[in-house]
């Protein structure tokens, strides 16, 4: 009976991290770091300016149906930033040397 192939386990994140610390050299990597938690930031302050006006909007309607929209388009537009949120992270984190191979298994 054949033996079917041991499934690779998953990349060892120390191991990675430490890889491309020695690849990169350190100002490039801590630029990259610092751009990745700006987007981060900009991003979760983003989201809280949405959900405040979200809110606002919500405390406001004065019937059921114009609370189901506004509950609806916060959804909606919830689901595109964190899409465009991600996508933006991601594109960032590929400088990182080796990342790419990590990020796109």
């Amino acid at each position: 009976m054949a033996q079917l192939p041991e499934p690779q386990a998953a990349q060892d994140p120390v191991k990675w991290w430490s890889r491309s610390i020695s690849a990169a050299p350190p100002m490039t990597l801590l630029e990259t770091w610092m751009d990745v938690f700006s987007e981060v930031q900009s991003f979760l302050a983003e989201r809280i300016r949405a959900d405040v006006a979200t809110q606002h909007a919500l405390l406001h309607c004065t019937n059921p149906v114009d609370a189901q929209v506004i509950g609806l388009r916060h959804l909606h537009k919830l689901a595109e930033d964190y899409h465009r949120g991600a996508g933006r992270v991601t594109s960032l984190l590929h400088a990182v040397p080796g990342a790419a191979s990590v990020l796109d298994e």
